[in-house]
């Protein structure tokens, strides 16, 4: 079941999406993943960086790490 989101725009940008063939909720429905990917890719990112700060100068096997870590999850 899909939710409805509401947009508003102005009369001019109203008329001037009339003028073009374009499915115009699709288009946004795209935008809206894409935006949210590119959110949790973003979020996913920082964490990776905090990770690498934390280690930074110790020896740590991220291999091994990253094993343990799958196993437990």
């Amino acid at each position: 079941m899909n939710d409805v989101v509401t947009l508003r725009v102005s009369r001019n940008i109203k008329e001037e999406m009339v003028k073009y063939e374009v499915n115009w909720s699709e288009y946004l429905r795209e935008m809206i993943r894409k935006k949210i990917l590119e959110i949790k890719r973003k979020k996913i990112a920082e964490r990776m960086d905090r990770l690498r700060a934390k280690t930074k100068g110790k020896d740590v096997d991220l291999a091994r790490v990253v094993i343990e870590w799958r196993k437990k999850h």
